[in-house]
C-alpha cells in the first residue's frame, strides 16, 4: 500500500496490517486535520478494491461522504445504509465518512447495524479529528491514530519544501500538521503582518487598532477578514502569547528585557496575565473546532486579551455588546 502522508510511521505500519486482513473491521482514522487521514483512507480503499485512486469512483463499490464543515446528518447515514444493500461488483463495498465525529448520536446509532454485520461485504472507514464517536461504534472498529509531527520533524519537512525562513511561525500556523501547508501559505503573509503589528504595540488598547475594531463596519475587522482561516489566525495568536509567556517564565540568554522576537508583549503583561490570555485562546480554539463560533466570541477574546480576564465574561459587560469604539466600549 502506498504511503501518502509525512511521518506517522506507526500509523502506516498499522494500516499495512489492516489491509492484509481477510475481511477488515470498520476503521477509525483519528487525528487532527492536516495529517493526511483522507489520503490514507483513499490508499486503503485503493488497495482493498484493487483500483487506482483515480478509478475508485468508477468501481461502483466506493462511496465518499465529505460535507466539509457541515455535520453528517441522519439522512446522509440513511443514504449509506441504502447503498450498503446493493451487492458489490467485487467482494466489497467501501464507505469513507469524513468528519464522522460531527455526527450526532442518533446518526451514529443508525450505523450500528451496518457495523455489526461483518459478513455483509461492507467496510466503513471513519475520519475523525476528535475522539467523539460513541462507545458502541468504537468497540466495533479498529482505531489508527495520527499525531502532529515533532518540532524537528516539521522543521525538516518545511526545509524539504524549500522554506528557508520563519519556519517556526509557519510550523505553528500548521499546528505541525504538514498537509495544511498548502492551505496556510496563501494566508501566511497577512498573518505574518498582523503578528508584527502586535509585536509593535505599546499599550494593550493598541490591539483595537490591529484588530480594526475602532470604527463600525470596518471591512478589515479581524474576524471577518480571517473567518475563512480563523483556526490559523488563532494559532498565530497562540504563537505570540505562548511564546511571550515562555520567555517571561524562562528568559532566554541574550534576549533583551523587552523580549527579542516578541516585541513589547512580555513587558505589557504579567506572567499571570499572559497565562490568562493563553488559556482564553486555547478555549476559543476548542469552540472553533466545535463549530459554534461567532463574531461575538471573537469580541470576547479581544476583551480578554486587553483586560486579561481569561475566558470568562467581563463583569457588568453585555456579552453581545460591540467592542467598537475603543476603550470606552470595553
Amino acid at each position: 500500500m502506498e504511503k501518502t502522508f509525512p511521518g506517522n510511521e506507526t500509523a502506516y505500519t498499522d494500516l499495512l496490517h489492516y489491509v492484509r486482513m481477510g475481511h477488515p473491521a470498520p476503521l477509525i482514522l483519528l487525528g487532527k486535520r492536516g495529517l493526511g487521514k483522507k489520503e490514507a483512507a483513499l490508499s486503503v480503499a485503493s488497495h482493498i478494491l484493487g483500483a487506482t485512486k483515480e478509478r475508485l469512483h468508477a468501481t461502483g463499490s466506493f462511496f465518499l461522504l465529505d460535507k466539509g464543515r457541515e455535520p453528517v446528518k441522519v439522512e446522509d447515514v440513511l443514504d449509506i445504509l441504502e447503498r450498503s444493500t446493493v451487492s458489490p461488483l467485487g467482494d466489497t463495498n467501501l464507505f469513507v465518512v469524513c468528519h464522522a465525529d460531527r455526527m450526532n448520536v442518533q446518526a451514529q446509532n443508525k450505523l450500528l447495524k451496518l457495523l455489526e454485520d461483518r459478513n455483509s461485504g461492507n467496510i466503513v472507514i471513519f475520519l475523525c479529528s476528535q475522539d467523539r464517536m460513541i462507545g458502541t461504534i468504537k468497540s466495533r472498529c479498529m482505531t489508527v491514530e495520527f499525531h502532529p509531527l515533532s518540532d524537528a520533524g516539521m522543521e525538516e519537512y518545511l526545509a524539504q519544501k524549500g522554506i528557508e525562513s520563519d519556519r517556526g511561525l509557519i510550523a505553528h500556523l500548521c499546528g505541525n500538521c504538514p498537509c495544511l501547508l498548502e492551505e496556510i501559505m496563501p494566508v501566511y503573509p497577512s498573518l505574518r503582518g498582523i503578528c508584527d503589528e502586535i509585536k509593535g504595540i505599546r499599550r494593550r488598547e493598541d490591539l483595537l487598532g490591529v484588530f480594526h475594531l475602532l470604527q463600525e463596519k470596518d471591512a478589515l475587522e479581524f474576524y471577518s477578514a480571517h473567518a475563512g482561516h480563523y483556526d490559523a489566525a488563532l494559532q498565530m495568536l497562540q504563537h505570540l502569547f505562548f511564546g511571550a509567556l515562555r520567555l517571561a517564565l524562562r528568559p532566554e540568554p541574550g534576549n533583551a528585557a523587552s523580549g527579542e522576537g516578541f516585541g513589547s508583549l512580555p513587558g505589557l503583561y504579567t506572567i499571570r496575565e499572559l497565562h490568562a490570555v493563553c488559556v482564553s485562546i486555547a478555549s476559543h480554539q476548542k469552540r472553533w473546532l466545535a463549530g459554534s463560533y461567532t463574531k461575538n466570541d471573537f469580541f470576547d477574546l479581544a476583551r480578554a486579551m486587553i483586560l486579561c480576564r481569561g475566558d470568562q465574561d467581563i463583569t457588568g459587560t453585555d456579552r453581545n455588546k460591540s467592542i467598537t469604539g475603543g476603550q470606552h466600549a470595553l
